[in-house]
């Protein structure tokens, strides 16, 4: 690994006797930001103390420049690391900027005072934050937003080569978090170091260049956000299911949680084929799943919206390649879902020539049928063919209800 700026190289971390991760591995490069992310009290903040001195370092090395940073003298390290705590400071009651000024202490003569280069950078640095309007409100008198960025404000003044963030945007509104975030990411790309706490995964797949997991008392994986941010390693270290997918805006990773682990019962109720795709079937599935029904989903194409809720709900589907039609074969596993079930819903969804297997596939069952949504003829791309067989399940007794909230109360009550 490279020497230059933040190494972990199978550290071994902890406070006093006690071990909070072993094995740490981790290069933090000039012009690269890492993100931190895993479970509450995993030992994302205690790296970042053991770069400050706060944790000790027991086994292996951490290392900036290759210097152990454990060697670092006081004075140096103010120098060349710069911390944005997860805990604010208990501010005295003095103005803003001279609170800011602070973090040029590190860098004044021994007996001197800030001069002019010192003022201008803390402008410079008040204005990058957005607390150039507060220079001269008393400290104590703040929001913890308006601390959190003056605290920004104060690490920035050191003009560091390593900058810590732990949370950084835990205080901070919508505008705000962006704002920092962004000017954090600017300075990554002009050959800052920066490590990064994040509790939001979305945050920090859009600005971390790589992204290391911290779990079970080590590092668990570090990669790009793609290669790490995905379902079964979420539900491997937060215990959660979810759905990952692109954003819409930034192509970065983004996770729709879906269900706690701990909240799925096991199947208890009837079982109930749910006929959707495209999305139109998500809600109803993931609630009858936390009711306790023993779902089952039709054809699905693999990473429709619903393939997905219904693969992180542990719901059986028959797959689908990406956009590929229904063949003899997939209408035939559908009809035995639907024989095998006490009832069959059909959501709202369009049907065509792709998916209307599905749809004969369930009403031809015979079992009795809840049907969601307004008119077929407005979703029938079938020449006619489902609405023909919608109205015939109407005319056997099938229910018709306009919400998901609807069809739920109805299965509720139709299975005990």
């Amino acid at each position: 690994m490279t020497s230059r700026g933040l190494l972990f190289d199978d550290a071994t971390i902890g406070y006093d006797g006690r071990t909070v991760l072993e094995g740490a591995t981790l290069a933090v490069e000039p012009g690269c930001l890492i993100g931190l992310v895993g479970p509450n009290g995993a030992g994302k903040t205690t790296m970042l103390r053991a770069v400050t001195g706060e944790a000790r370092v027991t086994d292996g090395c951490v290392t900036l420049d290759g210097e152990p940073v454990a060697s670092l003298a006081a004075g140096r390290r103010a120098q060349r690391v710069a911390v944005l705590p997860q805990a604010q400071p208990i501010p005295f009651s003095f103005a803003a900027r001279d609170f800011v000024m602070l973090g040029r202490h590190a860098r004044l003569p021994r007996f001197g005072g800030p001069g002019a280069e010192d003022a201008s950078i803390v402008d410079e640095m008040m204005a990058l934050t957005d607390t150039d309007r507060l220079a001269a409100v008393p400290v104590d008198t703040l929001s913890g937003g308006d601390l959190q960025r003056l605290t920004l404000a104060q690490a920035l003044a050191q003009q560091p080569e390593l900058l810590l963030l732990d949370e950084p945007t835990s205080h901070l509104d919508l505008d705000h978090t962006l704002q920092v975030l962004d000017l954090v990411r600017s300075l990554a790309d002009k050959s800052m170091a920066v490590m990064a706490v994040f509790h939001d995964l979305g945050l920090a797949a859009r600005y971390s260049d790589r992204i290391a997991v911290v779990a079970g008392g080590g590092i668990k994986r570090v990669g790009v956000p793609e290669a790490v941010i995905e379902p079964d390693l979420l539900a491997e270290v937060f215990h959660v299911k979810a759905v990952v997918g692109p954003d819409p805006v930034t192509g970065a990773p983004a996770v729709t949680p879906v269900a706690r682990d701990a909240s799925l019962p096991a199947p208890s109720r009837g079982k109930v084929l749910v006929i959707c795709g495209s999305g139109s079937g998500a809600r109803l599935m993931r609630r009858l799943r936390l009711a306790g029904f023993d779902v089952t989903a039709g054809a699905l194409n693999l990473g429709d919206t619903d393939e997905q809720v219904a693969r992180a709900l542990g719901v059986p589907v028959v797959a689908l390649p990406p956009f590929g039609a229904m063949d003899d074969a997939a209408r035939s596993r559908v009809e035995r879902l639907a024989h095998a079930s006490a009832l069959v819903v059909v959501a709202a969804t369009p049907f065509g020539g792709a998916n209307f297997g599905n749809l004969g596939a369930a009403l031809g069952s015979g079992r009795p049928a809840v049907l969601i949504g307004g008119p077929m003829s407005a979703r029938d791309f079938t020449e006619g063919r489902a609405t023909h067989l919608v109205d015939d399940a109407i005319g056997h007794g099938a229910r018709v209800v306009a919400t998901d909230e609807e069809a739920f109360a109805m299965i509720d009550a139709m299975l005990p």
